[in-house]
């Protein structure tokens, strides 16, 4: 019945008057109605959201401050489409899922900042913390492949999260909050400018207990970026930030202590820490009638310490990434119709090198040098065929190099000296229908990759006393098709609906019965994704998706059996009411998780993970240039858990449990 939840939202809203949904001044700035919702993930370039075919959404600048949200995948949680896992209830090692694809849903899930690609190259995802909430202007999702403009990993999708620009008018702003588990935090940003030039800068402090034994967490950011209009036509940009963190590892529970005591820790010992920092340099030149040339420059390096005290085991990483992605826009007409052509060059190299401990007191293990290069060339095209349809093609060609050096330094396995090379091609093709308005109607087909991470391509083959490449596995690849419609019933209520189905061949999975990362020669991934957002005069705002989602085994030992960690369904629920006393704001939100078999139980004999629901409310008051906020996180106290796993050398279920009633509250100064 929950499912009909959302649904029934949407017939509700379409059935009231217009006039009652129409009440917008004309003046109002920043309204869904008077501004245009321009992305640029979806294309590379800026573009209007009803022309690109995919099914695309915004969590805006209003959406994040009036959400209680203290990090992205909080953010992430309550949109169509996308699953979040928090391990630890403190976003630091939250895996996100979009489409389905369960355990490995952060490696078929492409994260940029900026455009620039934050995804790992080994499995250890994607480090949300580092990106600090308050600094972010807003989030595009591109729900589909996205590989033909981004390679790798963009199998479900793309998030993009899109950080604040600087203002050349002086000002800045403050924060400190306060909150459950002696959760404290502190920000502070300036920025300003002067002629051609504009910067900003900023810092911010975050600390918790935790909710469980072991379950601390410190970090501390700074950074800034400046934009300097060198002439009319050329823009250049510097942008960089430091992060550090550490933070407990209190691991999962078996079933008992999941049920009598939740907030102990099976390894109150294990500690983690993480030092990330990058530099990007870009400009954008604008030719006129003969494009734009852009083009970003990054060095990003990663140092990470893993002490699992509890298994004597101690792992030290390091990673460092370069990327260089030159690209060419030019919009124009042919032959009287608009047509925009992209087409550009990925080059990213990453140098991973990682020492291993082992034993009590830990002696040094093993020692791995991995060197992986990726180069993709794409080509893309939009083009008019009439005023109101639009049609886009495009395709992508990408190289991938495995440089892999690894040593058993016990002397008890062969060391690995070998290269990896593979290549992948990538395609799409959309028409766009726009009709009354911002409504429009899409279809598209695509084609996907994946190519596999370093930590799945080595295998450490006991049996025959060697590490070796797992020459088995090849790149997984996708056939995707969509049809979807975004239709304005009136200018402040919007309804969407994608029907979509990817078939996927060798998809990469963790087999716990063989303990290999393999191929599984076919899997299906098919769903609805249904959204509907209203705003009442200006007052009352509800929204509202229902994501149905069915992933399943084609063929094989597992024939027919359901992927795990993929629920069939989710429904998120809110409203925010806004300004009937001026500067008072409240908002509710709902969130809701069916049921799931647990992770490596592809044989679907284990319970299932169960179903969860939360509610989350927030009320803030805003006067002048104070903000005062308190907002409480599952207010009705359930007890669940987002990450359930079969594990151990005689299989059970291990749960980590999500926090149970929580609040935060806090005071934010603009200046």
């Amino acid at each position: 019945m929950r499912a009909w939840a959302c649904i029934s939202l949407v017939l509700v809203v379409s059935i009231l008057p217009e006039s009652v949904l129409a009440q917008e001044p004309a003046k109002r700035s920043g309204s869904a109605a008077t501004m245009e919702e321009v992305v640029v993930t979806g294309t590379r370039y800026e573009e209007r959201v009803e022309k690109i075919p995919a099914n695309v959404t915004v969590i805006d600048q209003r959406s994040i401050e009036t959400s209680n949200a203290v990090s992205v995948p909080d953010l992430l949680r309550g949109e169509q489409g996308i699953l979040v896992r928090d391990l630890l209830g403190i976003g630091r090692t939250a895996e996100v899922d979009l489409r389905g694809f369960g355990e490995t849903g952060p490696s078929n899930t492409l994260v940029l900042v900026d455009g620039r690609r934050v995804n790992e190259i080994d499995l250890s995802g994607v480090d949300w913390t580092q990106i600090p909430i308050d600094q972010i202007e807003r989030i595009e999702i591109v729900r589909g492949t996205g590989s033909v403009l981004y390679g790798d990993n963009a199998v479900g999708g793309v998030i993009n999260i899109i950080t604040k620009p600087p203002s050349r008018e002086p000002g800045g702003s403050a924060e400190g909050s306060l909150g459950s588990y002696n959760m404290k935090k502190g920000r502070f940003s300036v920025n300003g400018g002067q002629g051609k030039v504009a910067a900003s800068i900023y810092g911010n402090y975050s600390a918790t207990d935790g909710y469980r034994l072991n379950n601390e967490y410190l970090a501390r950011d700074v950074g800034g970026r400046a934009i300097l209009d060198a002439t009319e036509s050329l823009r250049l940009s510097l942008s960089g930030s430091y992060h550090k963190d550490d933070y407990g590892l209190p691991g999962p529970l078996a079933l008992n202590p999941y049920l009598s005591n939740r907030r102990t820790s099976t390894s109150p010992l294990d500690k983690a820490r993480t030092e990330d920092g990058y530099l990007k340099l870009g400009f954008d030149l604008d030719l006129a009638d003969y494009g734009n040339v852009v083009s970003d420059f990054s060095f990003r390096s990663r140092d990470s310490d893993t002490d699992w005290i509890s298994s004597s085991f101690v792992q030290r990483s390091e990673i460092d990434t370069w990327g260089i992605l030159p690209r060419y826009i030019l919009k124009g007409d042919i032959l009287g119709h608009r047509n925009t052509l992209i087409g550009g060059i990925d080059l990213y190299r990453s140098d991973q090198s990682t020492k291993t401990f082992s034993g009590a007191p830990p002696s040094p293990s093993g020692l791995a040098d991995i060197r992986r290069q990726s180069y993709g060339v794409y080509l893309s095209d939009e083009f008019s065929i009439t005023d109101n349809l639009l049609f886009s093609l495009g395709g992508r060609l990408e190289y991938v190099d495995y440089d892999l050096h690894r040593k058993d330094l016990t002397g008890f396995l062969a060391p690995l000296d070998a290269t990896v090379k593979e290549n992948e091609n990538a395609y799409t093709a959309g028409l766009t229908w726009l009709y009354s308005g911002k409504s429009s109607l899409f279809a598209r087909v695509n084609r996907s990759f994946r190519f596999p991470l370093t930590d799945e391509v080595v295998v450490f083959d006991y049996t025959a006393g060697t590490i070796r490449v797992n020459s088995n596995l090849k790149p997984q690849t996708g056939q995707h098709y969509e049809l979807g419609i975004r239709h304005f019933l009136t200018p402040r209520l919007r309804v969407d609906l994608t029907l979509y189905r990817a078939d996927i061949n060798q998809e990469i999975f963790f087999n716990r019965l063989t303990f290999a990362n393999e191929n599984y020669e076919k899997t299906l991934h098919q769903g609805v994704e249904a959204g509907a957002k209203a705003e009442f005069f200006e007052i009352l705002t509800l929204f509202g998706n229902y994501t149905y989602e069915q992933a399943t085994f084609v063929g094989g030992p597992f024939d027919g059996k359901t992927i795990p960690a993929v629920p069939r369904n989710k429904l998120n629920l809110g409203i925010r009411v806004h300004d009937v006393i001026p500067g008072l704001v409240f908002s509710a939100v709902y969130n809701y998780a069916d049921s799931s078999y647990l992770i490596s139980d592809q044989s679907n004999q284990f319970p299932k993970l169960e179903s969860y629901y939360s509610l989350d409310l927030r009320l803030s008051y805003a006067w002048k240039w104070v903000t005062a906020f308190v907002g409480v996180n599952n207010v009705t106290d359930q007890k669940y858990a987002e990450y359930g796993v079969v594990g151990g050398f005689t299989p059970e279920p291990f749960y980590y449990p999500a926090p149970e009633t929580n609040w935060l509250g806090g005071v934010q100064i603009a200046f």
